[in-house]
């Protein structure tokens, strides 16, 4: 117990710094929360005490309030151990997992990233989805991206994934990112503001976004990245977007929740492809998007449940393909439990 709010403490601060963060984290954010954290340790003593995850009966996992949530609301009610809680602020709801009141959080696959490559001790437990953005344009809709040589691009921030696939799909067709198209950094919801207004002509929105704002005038849904990505790859899967994170400690000591929880996510998001009308009402009441909203959405965010070595080979082959090649000192990175 002594040790594992020895981690909140030593962490707190990197949540609290990661507040301007969506669904995934920026490397220089992290390398600085780290030296923060680093300060505070010494500021806090072993005395302070919190009850942690580990220490209730349930199964405490965060999500996204966008449909990537829908199959963990699925998955915990069969379960039945496992209870959800909808993100609706990022910066609380890294802190409540760092310090151990959440078993497991479900973000951006950067963001367990970037947290490791600064010696937090995460681990991911599983990536389950694989496509759920698009490029939306204002006016004229685009089949390519070398038509919008020498324009801008709204995306939410520097080192985003959305960047990351952004720069890698515009250099297959001979662009270069930064000089031939450039990236404008924006929250989604500043971007579709501008986007609405004409302001902003080319914006890169993942799910729920795309489906809220479909039909709208002037508004096109341009270039599906799931489907881009896998005719530049050769894939039919996609990439890994979203994945569930444990801390290092909890993952030891609960690897029969885990195993159970694989298995219910892998069960629910079976039964969202085969029932998705079904999965919407399910679950409707967890959302504040209407029905009809959140169901076309789950039909344009592709779902694959990834685990042990084929979640570590899909991850290490992205970032291979993007130019970001994890190295060894990534081997602890990834939850693979004995066979």
């Amino acid at each position: 117990m002594i040790r594992y709010q020895s981690l909140y403490k030593k962490f707190l601060i990197i949540s609290l710094l990661i507040m301007l963060v969506t669904l995934v984290g920026c490397s220089s954010q992290a390398e600085q929360t780290v030296e923060s954290a680093k300060t505070a340790e010494t500021q806090t003593t072993a005395s302070e005490t919190k009850s942690s995850a580990s220490e209730k009966a349930a199964l405490v996992i965060a999500g996204p309030a966008t449909p990537s949530s829908i199959p963990l609301i699925i998955a915990a009610e069969k379960m039945g151990n496992a209870d959800v809680q909808i993100i609706e602020n990022n910066s609380q709801a890294n802190t409540a997992f760092l310090r151990g009141d959440i078993s497991i959080l479900v973000s951006g696959l950067s963001v367990g990233v970037d947290l490791y490559r600064n010696q937090a001790p995460v681990q991911i437990v599983n990536s389950y989805v694989t496509g759920m953005s698009s490029l939306v344009t204002y006016g004229e809709k685009v089949e390519n991206f070398s038509e919008l040589k020498g324009q801008e691009i709204y995306i939410p921030f520097e080192g985003s994934p959305i960047e990351e696939a952004t720069s890698y799909l515009a250099k297959q067709e001979g662009l270069s990112w930064g000089k031939d198209l450039k990236p404008i950094y924006s929250p989604f919801d500043a971007s579709v503001a501008l986007l609405k207004q004409g302001k902003a002509k080319a914006v890169v929105l993942p799910e729920p976004f795309v489906s809220v704002i479909e039909g709208q005038k002037n508004l096109n849904i341009s270039i599906d990245y799931f489907d881009r990505w896998n005719k530049a790859t050769g894939s039919t899967a996609g990439y890994p977007q979203v994945a569930a994170f444990v801390t290092r400690d909890w993952a030891q000591k609960h690897p029969a929740e885990l195993a159970a929880f694989n298995s219910a996510l892998e069960d629910a998001v079976k039964f969202i492809q085969e029932n998705p009308e079904q999965a919407v009402s399910q679950v409707k009441d967890h959302f504040k998007l209407p029905e009809k909203v959140l169901l076309k959405s789950i039909s344009r965010t592709h779902f694959s449940v990834a685990t042990g070595d084929e979640m570590k080979n899909s991850v290490t082959d992205y970032y291979r393909l993007i130019g970001k090649p994890l190295d060894d000192g990534y081997k602890d990175f990834y939850y693979l439990p004995e066979k």
